[in-house]
């Protein structure tokens, strides 16, 4: 029954992530801290494989498309974003180590809740910034280095966080910011899976339920972008409201759940 809400979770988390831009990831973790009773790594690897999964779906789009980016800087935020994943990892597993599981998963919920709220303000006031042509390495490294580490550690993608901050500290459009967006994912969840692969403790995880949680989140990224193509941007903007508040609601439950 719970590989069954699994599902049904991955499904509804990409079709409003892929509707909305706001993510799956991170709509998948605010359902699951509800009703999962696995661990916190468990929940963590099952949205690993859907985000990795909706990562390439999207890197596939944008290569179609023929994507244009700055390949100094698009490999200064991958590198950062590798080791950060690696550090956010880190920084789980320790927390693991020596505290009760439900408050590290209560602190990841109050800080997707701050996360949440932040991209509300945030999209409501969308402040105008000038254009940074050149970031200085060390900006797009450590933009990239905490992007990667937050995202593994809340165990959420990281799309609509990853635009959010690429806008206000380099001034991107919403559509450049997407590109360096995806590569920030793809290598984060790269060092996830690399953590995974190094354990070799595989007995933990129901391997029968990867491919499901893959597929599933291919048809819903595809009926959410297919869904969000026949309506008017200021639809999708008040579903991108709507649904980022139902997320920051539920977050709050999670967090009185683990109080």
């Amino acid at each position: 029954m719970l590989n069954v809400l699994y599902v049904i979770a991955t499904f509804i988390a990409t079709v409003i992530g892929a509707l909305a831009g706001i993510g799956g990831g991170i709509v998948l973790k605010a359902m699951t801290d509800l009703f999962s009773p696995d661990s916190v790594q468990v929940i963590g690897f099952y949205t690993t494989v859907v985000v990795f999964t909706m990562c390439l779906v999207s890197i596939a789009k944008q290569v179609k498309s023929g994507f244009k980016y700055d390949l100094p800087m698009l490999l200064e935020i991958s590198v950062g974003s590798l080791i950060g994943g690696y550090i956010g990892n880190s920084l789980l597993t320790v927390l693991l180590r020596y505290f009760p599981e439900n408050k590290v998963q209560l602190t990841q919920s109050i800080i997707l809740f701050l996360t949440l709220i932040f991209l509300i303000i945030y999209t409501r006031a969308m402040p105008q910034r000038q254009h940074v042509k050149k970031p200085h390495w060390l900006a797009s490294f450590g933009l990239g280095l905490f992007l990667g580490a937050i995202s593994i550690f809340l165990a959420i993608g990281g799309g609509p966080l990853n635009v959010s901050l690429l806008v206000i500290c380099f001034g991107f459009t919403l559509r450049d910011a997407a590109i360096y967006s995806i590569a920030s994912i793809f290598f984060s969840q790269i060092s996830k899976i690399y953590t995974i692969v190094i354990a070799n403790d595989y007995s933990r995880y129901d391997l029968g339920l990867v491919p499901w949680l893959a597929i599933v989140a291919i048809i819903g990224g595809y009926i959410g972008t297919t869904l969000s193509q026949r309506l008017s941007s200021k639809m999708l903007a008040i579903l991108y409201n709507v649904f980022m508040i139902m997320l920051a609601v539920l977050t709050l439950v999670s967090v009185g759940q683990h109080m």
